[in-house]
């Protein structure tokens, strides 16, 4: 270990141990000026000095230089911590903004405002198409549907796989059915009375803010199925069965049109094809009176 110089005492030169090299001082010709022991220990005493100065000025050197470096190694490793600390924080911080998003939102709420009805539970198909904006069967918000969807949700809602294919590929691709299955129940609008229609109504307008729609359109399938209820069709024999076939084909025809970028105003009545409407009713009746007569000549009465 280097010791400073600055603790290292100066020798005593008066000393008997230090008489040789005080005569030689005396009797060299280079140190005319020493003459004496006095003088030659002086010079041995200010010879040591300068030296030691010298020495101590070279300590202090080094010794600033050491601590530099020590200094600069400190300041790298803190500067490593720094980092390897940044770069936890940074991953806690990930892992913790993952975890969030697997969470479920918390939204603002009114303090006192409580719940007035329990909401219905769409069918997983229907809320996926609603989602969508895509045309799903009025049937899916009827109390059948809702039903269905409440005993079967476990079931509706599990995680199975299927393989796809395209119709002009020969390739298959897995694809996960996560409740996006159609229920086997399902009718056709076309199928559904208009007593179907009216239980299911109002659960399908409350059903458009999953697909966030604006106002305007809500507006307008609201309008639409109260200018339905008002319409004086309802008023005639046979109308309530007119209605929901303009209802059904309207509706469907509503959601075509849209994806084909020419939506129109489903409120207002189209008066040509409600009269197709009746027509195609009429044909019907007509058809199956034609239907009953044949029968009761094949098979009169008490020949069954």
């Amino acid at each position: 270990m280097e010791i400073d110089p600055s603790l290292i005492p100066c020798p005593n030169f008066d000393s008997p141990g230090f008489a040789s090299l005080r005569n030689a001082l005396i009797i060299d010709p280079n140190t005319p000026n020493v003459t004496t022991n006095e003088e030659a220990s002086q010079k041995l005493k200010e010879a040591w000095e300068a030296d030691n100065q010298a020495q101590r000025l070279d300590y202090q050197t080094r010794a600033q230089e050491r601590e530099e470096q020590e200094n600069e190694v400190q300041r790298q490793r803190e500067a490593e911590d720094k980092l390897k600390e940044d770069e936890l924080k940074k991953r806690d911080l990930e892992l913790a903004q993952e975890k969030e998003k697997k969470r479920v939102p918390l939204y603002d709420f009114q303090l006192g405002q409580g719940l007035s009805s329990l909401p219905l539970l769409l069918h997983p198909y229907a809320q996926k198409k609603m989602a969508n904006r895509d045309y799903v069967e009025l049937w899916y918000f009827t109390p059948e549907a809702f039903k269905e969807a409440d005993h079967n949700r476990s079931t509706a809602e599990s995680n199975r796989f299927e393989l796809a294919s395209s119709d002009d590929s020969q390739a298959f691709t897995l694809l996960g059915t996560h409740s996006t299955r159609p229920s086997s129940k399902v009718k056709p609008d076309e199928d559904l009375s208009w007593a179907d229609v009216q239980r299911a109504k109002s659960a399908f307008l409350g059903a458009l803010p999953t697909g966030g729609y604006p106002a305007k359109f809500v507006q307008m399938f609201a309008s639409f199925y109260a200018n339905l209820d008002m319409h004086a069709e309802l008023r005639k024999v046979g109308g309530d069965r007119v209605i929901a076939l303009y209802h059904a084909k309207m509706r469907r025809a509503w959601f075509m049109e849209n994806k084909q970028q020419r939506p129109f105003d489903l409120a207002v009545i189209a008066n040509e094809i409600l009269q197709e409407c009746r027509d195609e009713i009429r044909d019907l009746d007509h058809k199956k009176a034609l239907k009953g007569k044949h029968l009761k000549h094949v098979f009169p009465t008490g020949q069954h």
